[in-house]
């Protein structure tokens, strides 16, 4: 598994920002909030419905919250489910538990790990494709999880999550959850994540208010708030890596290249791949180097999965901890370099399971035989460390490019009976490997090993190849001999060069899709080469149907001066609730307004410079292309503050434009 502990590194190297200069033209949004999308998926469904909707009977959910904690951690290997406590969040539930926000936090949980397949279940990639948060006070859900076929994320909503309920799921209204996750993924606040458990003032206070619950406080104070918070930027870059397979690509030899590489690299246990082959580079690094610099001159961007860490218990509130605050680019690329391509294999790497992978390499060793074998050989010394151990080392370690390798061998009277392969390096790889030894073989003189990589692989080297033969030969006693080392490279990638070859003339006959533009999708890809491996495809579960649409809220008629609010509010006012107030819902919204109108004028003279209000600018900057720029300067503004003026004692107007005391403004709630 990739363990989150290994991820910093993982990180520094996956699709890493190139810093653009300060005051140059500026990048075009990878995703962005002004460009929401449908709230029901084009095609496809959620990971959440595949998981939990069945065909024949609609959604079954495991209720309470710690069955579906069950059910979900009964699917992945190891990690599990990672689980952070907020009652004091930011949340659109944020005050759904008032005033028992200790007693009734919402609680956060995401997915880390492989899936467990059993059989010939191909199984389904969870880890940072679903994040649920249950508010016990609400009886809801709120879901984000992935859409292969449509590449992106879902926002969905569960209503009536309860005891002696059936829970309802609808699509969450996707431009108004785009107000806060502006990255169109999930989002968590940076360390030291203040809100949560992690806190120990927060944990000491949970505990207060329900000991049995939480039992102790050691029990409770955990690093889960710091794993969730890789996940979601992990899950951030599955924007990046599939807008580069769709857009930076314009042929599907292009995209066969780049998975050629994602194959490589997963079948090399994720040590390398060959980024030296002429495939990679000419197929798919000078392809993609010509379509950015043509469409993309000001580069491309990616908005940042984390919002500022906010202190719960702190009187004074800042505007940056605001989650509807623009936020900057997590990424930035202004041209392609290697930086850039391979990362993008690191991250679509990520779609496969290691099932996948297995059972390619499986096919592989089946494959045609005719591919070629090419032998290594180099002499050895022998250092004795007592009468049962003995270690060898063989090759030259000044000669890069010649087989290498250090050993430490088992003896039982002077016979080789096992060994630990320390390290080895093979003429024309660059990594330095730590084999696993599957099986070893002793005889008179030779000691055989079977190498493999992690969880049931092959040991294969970055261009693909087996390592099909390790052998230590010598005449007589071995400590006192000095042996040979004979290592047998198996060029059995061709199997997999000769299955893309014919993937590409079924595209050019029109026979299959996997390569064409769109997603890069696991499911299609594995249907259309696996066959071409002589491997049937997986046995996937049937899809459930797609979920029904959201409910538009009533129809609510406004004067024509009232009007003015509905382009920029109506999308998110136009409902009744607490969080965001409901405030053109209703019989008599005129009047709702006028309870709300200092704090929406508040936040319209937020969008100027001198404003001190610590919260953000409403209509949210993100939900504009450009920020809120053109609309700032526009009629609009000017017409909607005349409007919310005209309904406030203008002895208050100094006070609310300088935002100098804004939350003792009258609140903006109504009894729904």
């Amino acid at each position: 598994m990739r363990a989150i502990a290994l991820l910093p590194l993982a990180l520094a190297l996956l699709l890493a920002p190139v810093t653009g200069r300060v005051g140059a033209a500026q990048p075009q949004w990878i995703e962005h909030a002004s460009r929401p999308g449908p709230d029901r998926p084009p095609l496809g469904v959620s990971r959440f419905d595949e998981l939990f909707h069945d065909p024949q009977h609609g959604y079954r959910i495991p209720y309470p919250f710690a069955a579906l904690i069950d059910a979900l951690a009964a699917r992945v290997t190891d990690g599990g489910v990672r689980r952070a406590i907020i009652p004091r969040g930011r949340s659109l539930q944020r005050d759904a538990a008032a005033p028992d926000y200790f007693r009734l936090p919402r609680v956060v949980i995401a997915l880390e790990g492989e899936p467990l397949t059993r059989g010939g279940d191909p199984g389904r990639v969870l880890e940072y494709r679903l994040f649920i948060a249950h508010q016990p006070a609400s009886e809801s859900l709120e879901i984000i999880s992935y859409n292969d076929a449509a590449g992106r994320f879902e926002f969905q909503i569960v209503d009536d999550y309860a005891a002696g309920k059936r829970p309802r799921a609808r699509p969450a209204r996707r431009a108004m959850c785009l107000s806060c996750h502006q990255n169109t993924a999930p989002i968590f606040s940076r360390i030291p994540w203040s809100e949560t458990n992690t806190n120990v003032a927060v944990a000491n206070r949970l505990l207060a208010a329900a000991p049995e619950r939480y039992g102790s406080l050691i029990g409770l104070v955990s690093n889960d708030a710091g794993v969730i918070d890789v996940l979601s930027e992990r899950a951030n870059y599955l924007s990046a890596a599939q807008f580069f397979w769709r857009e930076g690509c314009a042929s599907a030899r292009c995209r066969a290249a780049l998975l050629r590489a994602v194959l490589q690299y997963r079948l090399a246990a994720e040590a390398s791949f060959d980024w030296h082959d002429p495939r990679f580079d000419a197929d798919f690094g000078r392809e993609l180097a010509r379509r950015f610099a043509r469409r993309w001159p000001h580069g491309v961007a990616l908005v940042g999965s984390r919002i500022p860490d906010r202190d719960p218990f702190a009187v004074e509130r800042r505007r940056e901890s605001d989650p509807l605050s623009a936020q900057p680019p997590q990424a930035s690329w202004r041209r392609v370099d290697p930086v850039l391509t391979r990362g993008l294999v690191y991250r679509l790497a990520g779609f496969f399971t290691q099932a996948d992978i297995r059972r390619l390499d499986a096919a592989l060793r089946a494959g045609d035989r005719r591919h070629a074998r090419q032998v290594h050989t180099a002499h050895c010394r022998v250092v004795a460390i007592d009468d049962s151990a003995a270690r060898v080392h063989c090759g030259d370690p000044a000669a890069a490019d010649r087989l290498r390798a250090h050993l430490e061998i088992e003896l039982d009277d002077g016979v080789a009976r096992r060994a630990r392969v320390q390290s080895l390096q093979v003429p024309g790889d660059l990594n330095l490997w730590q084999p696993l030894v599957v099986a070893a073989r002793p005889a008179s003189g030779r000691l055989e090993l079977e190498l493999g990589a992690a969880e049931g692989l092959s040991l294969r080297l970055a261009d693909g190849s087996r390592v099909s033969h390790f052998e230590l030969h010598w005449d007589g006693d071995l400590v006192a001999a000095e042996p040979g080392l004979e290592v047998g490279v198996s060029r059995e990638f061709t199997v997999l060069d000769s299955a893309l070859d014919a993937l590409l003339e079924r595209h050019r006959r029109g026979q299959a899709s996997s390569l064409a533009t769109g997603t890069f999708e696991r499911r299609r890809l594995l249907d259309e080469l696996l066959p071409a491996l002589g491997v049937a495809a997986p046995r996937w579960p049937p899809q459930p149907r797609p979920v029904i649409a959201a409910d538009d809220p009533p129809p609510v008629t406004l004067d024509a001066s009232l009007a003015l609010l509905e382009p920029h509010c109506g999308g998110c006012h136009r409902a009744p609730g607490l969080n965001p107030p409901g405030f053109l819902a209703g019989p008599a919204p005129r009047d709702r307004i006028r309870k709300c109108a200092p704090r929406m004028l508040a936040r319209l003279y937020a969008w100027r410079s001198q404003s001190r209000l610590p919260v953000a600018p409403m209509p949210p900057p993100a939900t504009f292309a450009d920020g809120g720029a053109h609309w700032r300067a526009s009629d609009h503004y000017r017409e909607l503050l005349a409007l919310l003026e005209d309904m406030i004692d203008p002895s208050r107007l100094a006070a609310i434009r300088t935002g100098s005391d804004y939350t003792g403004l009258p609140a903006c709630r109504f009894a729904d």
